[in-house]
């Protein structure tokens, strides 16, 4: 029997198998190895903090609200309710705007091309985040209507301990 595999039941020897598991671990050195290493101290990485988990579920929040909004399926005044009051009346207004080319945009078609029964919605491509600062979250947004590609940039900020819209860009 090799000493490496264990003993079977019927085996009666348990006492080989037993001594030959147990290992040495304790350190040794050999003499010809010269004064043990020097251990360093490791170089702290630069730790680089994400959005938090809040931060990230209001923008996901806003952009879903931004795509009804786009869509046809809100109007834009449900916009103001997640914007800073201050902020509100031009957070509105680039819903507003943003909606009015996704309209004009369905609305034109091109020159020999059928018209489909049901216009393509807007749809979220790619979301990047970026927290500059704590309790400031900044968000690029590249849409998706048909075959023309959109972008879209916003702020948000920790007000009160709730996420508002201080900026909305819609390009």
């Amino acid at each position: 029997m090799p000493r490496y595999e264990p003993p079977f039941d019927d085996e009666s020897t348990t006492r080989e198998w037993s001594e030959s598991a147990v290992l040495d671990w304790s350190p040794t050195r050999h003499p010809s190895a010269g004064p043990p290493p020097t251990v360093l101290p490791r170089a702290e990485a630069p730790t680089i903090a994400g959005v938090s988990g809040d931060g990230r579920l209001a923008v996901r929040r806003f952009i879903r609200l931004c795509v009804e909004v786009l869509n046809g399926f809100r109007p834009a005044a449900h916009l103001r309710r997640l914007a800073l009051p201050s902020e509100a009346a031009e957070v509105v207004a680039q819903g507003l705007a943003g909606a009015r080319r996704v309209t004009e945009l369905r609305k034109a078609t091109r020159p020999g091309t059928h018209r489909p029964t049901r216009p393509a919605p807007v749809a979220v491509i790619k979301v990047m985040l970026c927290e500059p600062r704590p309790g400031a979250i900044e968000a690029a947004v590249a849409l998706l209507t048909g075959d023309r590609t959109w972008a879209m940039a916003f702020r948000l900020e920790l007000h009160q301990e709730t996420w508002t819209a201080t900026t909305l860009l819609i390009i």
